[in-house]
């Protein structure tokens, strides 16, 4: 009787003992390090995309550019031997050199004065600089960028937005590190958008720039028309008279059948740099 009591005990404590334990292992957490799949119901979170660079404003040297571009000069005579004055005011083109130059400074934009420089044409050498920056992404801050033009010493004063194309053409060189194609010269103005304009007198510009043996004029697709003067005879009263009616005609085939250069046109500043930039040489 006394050895059962005691077995009964016994097996009690070992009961008691073993919910014990269970409820240990119910209540405390698993310790599980391993990733956990999620079900159906889960959403995992998708890693972080990483940020693509924004592009980076390259570095600017120094360096120098120039490109021979075609002016119109007005000359004035005056007649004092009349009792009335006369005054004669011609125009003819010309051929000038434009040169850029980067030097290390304080992010200026300067003119040389010989000869001077009007107040249009500091305007377009501004604009130059900034439509140049823009499209080579060139920091500028710490250079200087100096235009001058080298024209005829009888030349007081150029002036004039026509070589604003040109000028931006010449910078962009320098930062973007191209050659130009000396066969070519450009006339046209800019615009704040890199749209290339018309200019006037490309006649004298087209006969300058194939005298100076330039073989390409680079115009705007605005400037397709220039106006010829045809003689008309008549005859009145037994007299033969002649006289001259203008003529509006194509541009680009009157200038190459009288001057004898090839006429090429732009719209924009892309277009231009892909005349003017120098044709890759085979190794």
């Amino acid at each position: 009787m006394w050895v059962r009591e005691k077995t009964f005990a016994v097996l009690l404590v070992l009961s008691l003992v073993m919910n014990v334990f269970l409820l240990a292992v119910v209540l405390c957490p698993v310790d599980d390090r391993s990733p956990a799949v999620p079900g159906s119901g889960e959403v995992t979170a998708a890693p972080a995309a990483t940020a693509a660079p924004l592009p980076v404003e390259r570095t600017t040297g120094t360096g120098t550019a120039s490109m021979q571009a075609p002016v119109i000069l007005q000359k004035i005579e005056v007649d004092q031997g009349n009792l009335f004055l006369f005054r004669e005011v011609t125009e003819e083109g010309a051929m000038v050199n434009v040169s850029v130059e980067v030097v290390p400074g304080k992010g200026r934009v300067l003119v040389q004065t010989t000869p001077r420089m009007g107040i249009v044409f500091q305007d377009a050498a501004n604009l130059a600089v900034t439509l140049a920056a823009d499209h080579s992404r060139a920091d500028l801050a710490a250079s200087d960028i100096i235009f001058s033009i080298q024209g005829p010493e009888d030349v007081s004063e150029i002036d004039g937005p026509s070589a604003g194309a040109l000028m931006t053409a010449l910078l962009l060189s320098v930062l973007e590190g191209f050659s130009l194609n000396e066969s070519v010269t450009v006339t046209g103005t800019i615009d704040e958008d890199g749209k290339i304009g018309p200019v006037g007198g490309i006649l004298e510009k087209a006969e300058a720039a194939a005298a100076s043996g330039k073989a390409l004029l680079i115009l705007s697709s605005e400037n397709d028309q220039v106006v010829d003067r045809r003689e008309e005879p008549r005859t009145l009263g037994g007299l033969r008279i002649t006289r001259q009616r203008p003529v509006v005609v194509d541009a680009k085939e009157y200038l190459e059948e009288n001057t004898g250069i090839r006429v090429g046109y732009v719209d924009t500043l892309d277009d231009l740099l892909a005349y003017v930039r120098a044709p890759a040489t085979a190794s």
